[in-house]
């Protein structure tokens, strides 16, 4: 049995918790009044006349019992004798010992029957073991019970899903649950996938995670996906239940995105996904990013991406709706009562919820009190207003006014580093920044840990991402446009902080900027050639060889012309070729690709480099690369680089195969055997295409380890095969539920007794 505490409900939500509840218990419907002054009657039961039962609610949840009790015996006892009912029931969510409930039925005799009528936190959570279908009703009670945590974080799951998680469970406190939510479900139970859209702040990604909370708590694992769509499919399990979460999907590497075959990777997963009824795929992205996706790549429009697609607008807010979102930020925050009266002075509240610039990022933002420390309470109302007006101040006073300049660069470092960067590689960017000549002016605190200590909870959000060491992230997406956009004409402020990043996410966001023409390429010139300079002074000392390559071909692609006579650009080509092999190695690849051509490397050096990346799953961009380098050493007498090519274009074709068996083979088949035949023919067209020295053992190697059988069956006889699932349609819940009922004016809504 769940214990629930009611902190999760506001007060308003607790009214008709308690009357939907209470309603199951009698076995009779109690009508619900509007909130508000509601004369001592949150609930009523009409029998008859002069039989009517009266259910009251109290959720005085930061209040001391006494004062709640002193304030039936002065105010409620007096209600309840005018309306004198045949039955009172009040309920109250703090526990309640007997002894209480005692001094209670005394206080409001002879109207409470029983102390059955007298319903504490106990109480209530021991009639809701008994009706399960009221706690469903209240989402919010049951998503984030002990029982739910436990099932989800007892799965073999990623740290940063269980981050993720917890951030996502904090934010539920705040969801309101709009019309938007049931259409969301609708998509993606219609098509497994669902890309929710829609402009910056307006709830994108916190629609997104209670999607993923509600599907969680139905059984489904969840794997947060970082940067490339290759996460999930490492994690894909055929024979589980799985919900995968991408959030910004183009707006962290916009330009990988777009490119040919990553924009076709992320097209075939969702393709994937939708043939699945076991998995579930949820995405974000802003509007005006995935139109340019459409524009920019084919493979997004021609694919029908927009099926998939929900857009979250301000016109898809109903008023109600912004009041409830208004209201319940209120209702959790930790603001003094006297900022909050500023709110309801002559129906404030109304301005803020009919304002054209409302969303829920700002309403967090207004009623957020560690936000305003600075802010006196009788300036509260005009500092609200003007963050309305004006929406780049939500950070443009914090990060100016509350910041010195250690802080500032701090901040900078991460947002150009992709919005997040691990602690260590941070601690050293930071040094290497203060450590600049063209820094030495600054002023503020200069040590890292304080400075990460004092950012923490406003600018950054420290978190475990799966690594030893912990990683950094910026507070909110939105920060990292305002800061980026703001030292977007900096040249010199860029230049440090490139120069002191040197990792490969930071040369992502530089492309990224320029690619979105937030810089100029005149300045991106400006910082990739300060950056280059920099590192090849110091013999590329702490770079890895894949930050030397980009680096190489980002110059290359702003218009420095490679040339076997640039003596730094020799100088950085020895270094990628005795390095190491990372994990990610395209540009590493395509470098000493143009160097062979250029008879610029140690042909010795490229064949170790190649016996790594073999080894390193690559994916089709760099198994095309490898196959040209293959080529130059075929001429040798030693066949081992091409057999090793040869396994490495195998074992691609094996998983890429099973994760989208090409529906065109099996269509046209008449026997298991023409489906093999098809296949082969297929594969061996596709080592061909990529670079395969023996195309047609590589064919072979691919029938052999995949069970064309099973395909052709699940494909002609699918209802033999359907999986034993049983349809979360059927189990959809009605989340408006009780909160659809009676709903009343916004004045009601903001009514205090």
């Amino acid at each position: 049995m769940n214990e629930y505490d009611f902190s999760r409900l506001n007060d308003k939500e607790f009214e008709v918790f308690c009357t939907d509840l209470l309603s199951a218990r009698e076995g009779v419907r109690f009508e619900r009044f509007k909130p508000g002054r509601d004369g001592g009657v949150d609930g009523r039961y009409f029998k008859s006349e002069g039989n009517e039962w009266i259910l009251q609610c109290k959720h005085w949840i930061s209040t001391p019992l006494e004062r709640l009790v002193k304030h039936i015996e002065d105010s409620e006892s007096l209600k309840v004798q005018k309306l004198s009912p045949s039955r009172y029931i009040l309920a109250v969510s703090h526990p309640l010992s007997r002894k209480d409930k005692s001094i209670l039925m005394e206080k409001l005799s002879p109207f409470v029957c029983s102390p059955d009528d007298i319903l504490g936190r106990e109480d209530l959570n021991d009639i809701l073991a008994n009706h399960a279908d009221v706690e469903k009703r209240h989402y919010k009670l049951w998503i984030a019970s002990s029982n739910v945590l436990s099932y989800i974080f007892n799965k073999p799951i990623y740290d940063r899903s269980q981050f993720e998680l917890d951030e996502i469970m904090e934010a539920s406190r705040l969801y309101v649950p709009t019309v938007n939510h049931d259409e969301a479900i609708e998509k993606l139970e219609s098509m497994n996938v669902v890309i929710i859209t829609g402009p910056a702040g307006i709830g994108k990604t916190t629609l997104a995670g209670q999607l993923i909370l509600q599907y969680a708590a139905e059984g489904f694992a969840l794997s947060v996906i970082s940067d490339d769509i290759k996460e999930a499919e490492g994690v894909y399990d055929q024979d589980s239940k799985q919900i995968f979460y991408f959030d910004d999907f183009l707006g962290r590497n916009y330009l990988e995105a777009l490119s040919g075959h990553e924009g076709a990777k992320i097209v075939s997963f969702i393709r994937r996904i939708v043939k699945d009824p076991k998995k579930r795929f949820v995405l974000t992205s802003r509007t005006t990013i995935l139109n340019q996706g459409k524009i920019l790549n084919d493979v997004f429009h021609n694919s029908n991406v927009s099926r998939n697609e929900f857009e979250i607008t301000l016109e898809s807010l109903d008023k109600i709706d912004k009041a409830r979102i208004l209201y319940n930020h209120i209702w959790h925050s930790e603001m003094d009562r006297d900022y909050v009266e500023q709110l309801y002075l002559g129906k404030r509240y109304r301005t803020i919820i009919d304002h054209p610039n409302f969303n829920p990022r700002l309403i967090r933002f207004i009623t957020d009190a560690q936000r305003l420390e600075d802010v006196p309470a009788d300036s509260y109302w005009s500092h609200a207003i003007d963050l309305l007006k004006n929406p780049s101040q939500v950070w443009d006073h914090p990060f100016q006014a509350q910041l010195d300049d250690c802080g500032r660069a701090l901040v900078l470092l991460v947002a150009l580093n992709g919005r997040v960067i691990n602690e260590s590689e941070l601690a050293e960017a930071f040094a290497r920044y203060l450590a600049s000549p063209s820094t030495a002016s600054i002023m503020g605190k200069k040590d890292f840990l304080l400075n990460l200590r004092h950012l923490s909870g406003s600018m950054l959000t420290r978190f475990v991402n799966g690594d030893p060491h912990p990683y950094v992230r910026l507070f909110n997406p939105s920060l990292g446009d305002y800061v980026i956009n703001r030292f977007s004409n900096n040249a010199p402020a860029l230049r440090d902080c490139f120069g002191s990043l040197r990792t490969l996410a930071s040369l992502k966001s530089l492309k990224d900027m320029l690619g979105n023409k937030i810089i100029s390429k005149q300045i991106a010139v400006n910082v990739t050639d300060h950056v280059f300079k920099t590192v090849s002074e110091i013999n590329f000392l702490g770079c890895n060889a894949e930050f030397v390559a980009q680096l190489c071909i980002i110059r290359s692609d702003l218009g420095k012309v490679l040339s076997s006579s640039d003596k730094s650009l020799l100088k950085a080509i020895e270094f990628v070729s005795n390095e190491m092999c990372m994990r990610s190695f395209l540009a590493s690849a395509q470098i000493l690709l143009w160097a062979l051509c250029n008879s610029s490397v140690d042909k010795k050096a490229v064949e170790g480099f190649l016996e790594g990346a073999f080894v390193n799953d690559p994916n089709e961009d760099e198994l095309l690369v490898l196959g040209e380098l293959v080529a130059y050493f075929r001429d040798s007498e030693d066949e081992s680089i091409s057999e090793a090519y040869d396994d490495a274009v195998a074992d691609y074709l094996i998983s890429s195969v099973e994760d989208d068996f090409p529906e065109s083979i099996l269509s046209g088949c008449s026997s298991q055997s023409d489906a093999r035949s098809k296949l082969k023919i297929l594969m061996d067209e596709r080592a061909s295409e990529l670079g395969a020295t023996d195309s047609s053992s590589v064919a072979n190697t691919v029938i052999d380890a995949v069970d064309v059988d099973e395909h052709y069956d699940k494909y002609f006889y699918s209802s033999e095969y359907e999986p034993d699932y049983d349809s979360y349609r059927d189990q959809k819940i009605d989340w408006s539920g009780a909160l659809s009922v009676a709903i009343d004016p916004i004045d009601d809504l903001f009514a205090r007794d």
